[in-house]
């Protein structure tokens, strides 16, 4: 199983361009499923759908953090799309601040070859210092309870965590859970492209599992060489799991 993340980054730069790199590198990777972040939506368009129909992919999706965006009414949502049919989807309120308020959280549940597994799709709060440490724990938390209320299956937690695995909130998580990430793969990277030693973006393999993770790459990391374009100002994260025995 393939999961990949990127936080799209809303309706910065030519996003018709961009949309056209995610899903032509998005076949060429070929993953089973995708959580995204930051994802435009308009009274024209969705960027999440947009993808999901032209990978031929399921989505469930939730608007977030609407407000004027170059003028326009617009929401930065989160949206999981698979080759998969989902078997339940949920969002969640995330803990806020008038400083960085209205995020959420996403899941949809599928059924795989080794049984039923939720995916959560998140982006915790962007804010720095003390303030972002305690916030950022308390919307894990939040998440985690979430996500495990009435749940006995494998967590895959991914997206943009605005945190290195060295912060606070994976302290706690670490203490609720075994928790397997793809930090762990790739120690020297970061997932900002223009900034060194900020790998803020993760996927992370928690609670009962019969999967392990194997493999994990950086992507969209790549510029146009026409237009000049890049995918996101994010890359994206893509793991690989296999299935125990």
């Amino acid at each position: 199983m393939r999961v990949l993340t990127l936080n799209i980054w809303k309706d910065e730069g030519d996003l018709a361009a961009r949309l056209e790199m995610i899903a032509e590198e998005c076949r060429l990777l070929q993953p089973d499923m995708i959580c995204l972040q930051e994802v435009y939506a308009d009274a024209t368009l969705d960027a999440g759908e947009w993808l999901a129909d032209a990978l031929g992919m399921t989505r469930v999706a939730v608007p977030a953090r609407t407000k004027q965006r170059s003028g326009v009414l617009s929401s930065s949502g989160l949206a999981i799309l698979s080759r998969l049919q989902p078997l339940a989807e949920e969002s969640l309120d995330l803990p806020t601040s008038a400083a960085d308020g209205g995020r959420k959280a996403l899941y949809g549940d599928f059924e795989t070859s080794k049984g039923p597994i939720r995916i959560v799709s998140l982006h915790l709060s962007h804010l720095k210092a003390e303030e972002g440490d305690m916030l950022r724990s308390e919307q894990l938390a939040a998440i985690w309870s979430w996500a495990n209320k009435g749940w006995d299956h494998p967590i895959i937690l991914a997206g943009d965590f605005n945190a290195t695995r060295k912060a606070t909130c994976f302290d706690w998580l670490a203490q609720q859970s075994t928790i397997t990430g793809t930090d762990g793969l790739l120690p020297q990277a970061t997932s900002l492209r223009h900034q060194p030693n900020a790998l803020i973006d993760h996927i992370l393999l928690a609670g009962r599992s019969g999967w392990e993770l194997i493999g994990a790459e950086l992507c969209f990391t790549g510029i146009d060489a026409k237009s000049g374009c890049f995918a996101s100002d994010h890359f994206g994260i893509l793991a690989s799991f296999d299935p125990i025995d």
